[in-house]
């Protein structure tokens, strides 16, 4: 049910002219979430969406991705993210290993990005279990937003059970263009690996070229168009992208 289709890539993409090998002294961290990031992760989810979300989910979307990120069993959960900050990779100078959080200066470092997505499979398993964190949310309310939730969640259908779909990923503006989002989507590639997963495949909206062109150079191809009408709410259209893992 909250399967949807997101809009890729369209936040965090490496401008023209502008690319990581311009900021030879970039250094990122990839990690897990922890729960005092939530507000920024939902701002960012925010950012590189195309409307739908607002279309789904009403106007407190931004407070309800925050408030599924810190409970298990949805697609939203910290378990389902990874963020990356603008800092030291996680190690002091002499080599050692830091928490997370925790940077050399003892100032925490800032995240810049963050990327949502799953199996396949763990979602579907999990979609009871999301239903009712949604009735947790809107209550009785819920039951009108079921046909669109519907509609949407049906353009999910022909994922195979073992690939991984990237629903989000963004990167703060003033961020872009160093390398960050690559970095990102290669830890998000890793994890789908590591997770038993075939392939890789996410969305992005048809016209957006900065962010198909990112994509092919990462190696991802077209492999259908979506289309998605909410009637009253909208209608979307994007550009389905897969990698093989």
């Amino acid at each position: 049910m909250m399967t949807v289709p997101g809009p890729g890539f369209k936040a965090a993409v490496d401008s023209p002219g502008r690319r990581a090998a311009n900021w030879p002294n970039a250094m990122f961290a990839v990690r897990a979430p922890q729960p005092a990031e939530a507000n920024v992760i939902s701002d960012l989810v925010l950012q590189s969406d195309c409307g739908m979300l607002p279309a789904l989910f009403g106007s407190r979307v931004t407070a309800l991705v925050a408030w599924l990120l810190l409970r298990p069993g949805n697609p939203y959960s910290s378990s389902n993210t990874l963020v990356v900050t603008d800092g030291p990779a996680g190690r002091d100078l002499q080599g050692r290993v830091l928490p997370d959080g925790v940077s050399p200066g003892g100032a925490p470092p800032i995240v810049i990005g963050a990327a949502v997505g799953s199996p396949v499979s763990t979602t579907r398993s999990a979609s009871l279990g999301t239903a009712a964190q949604l009735a947790q949310w809107y209550g009785p309310a819920v039951i009108a937003r079921l046909p669109r939730l519907a509609r949407a969640g049906g353009a999910m259908d022909r994922l195979s059970r073992d690939d991984f779909y990237l629903s989000h990923i963004a990167v703060l503006p003033r961020h872009r263009g160093r390398g960050a989002g690559a970095a990102l989507l290669r830890r998000v590639e890793d994890q789908a690996r590591r997770l038993g997963t075939r392939r890789l495949l996410l969305d992005v909206e048809e016209h957006n070229d900065g962010a198909r062109a990112f994509y092919a150079r990462m190696g991802y191809r077209q492999e259908s168009v979506v289309r998605i009408d909410l009637r009253w709410h909208g209608a979307f259209s994007f550009l389905r992208l897969v990698r093989d893992l």
